[in-house]
């Protein structure tokens, strides 16, 4: 997901769009809203506050025929690509170590 622009300041807040942008690209980059915050020039406060707000606007978290209202998907891919980095990492580790063993071993039986 895109991030989203910075509007500029005004009195009064900031536009709904640009609270419910910036709160679907912090759940779904898996991160802390102390990281993302920044890059969106808000505070981690306000990002939790305005989930807070969707959450509750949204009321359930299924909408009709039980599809996944748009938080929820956002939540959802944060923990998969999460999920897919420690994946991904302990692959590499497994394809190394298969090499080192590979190495030891020559192929035809034991030394």
């Amino acid at each position: 997901m895109n991030k989203p622009e910075h509007p500029p300041s005004r009195k009064g807040g900031y536009p709904k769009e640009f609270r419910e942008e910036a709160v679907r690209y912090w759940l779904s980059s898996g991160r802390k809203a102390g990281e993302v915050a920044p890059e969106l020039g808000v505070s981690d406060w306000s990002l939790n506050r305005w989930r807070k707000e969707m959450e509750q606007a949204q009321g359930t978290t299924t909408g009709v025929d039980g599809e996944l209202n748009a938080l929820e998907l956002a939540k959802e891919n944060g923990r998969l690509r999460r999920e897919n980095e420690m994946l991904s990492r302990q692959r590499d580790i497994l394809k190394k170590a298969i090499s080192i063993f590979s190495a030891d071993n020559p192929p035809g039986g034991l030394r």
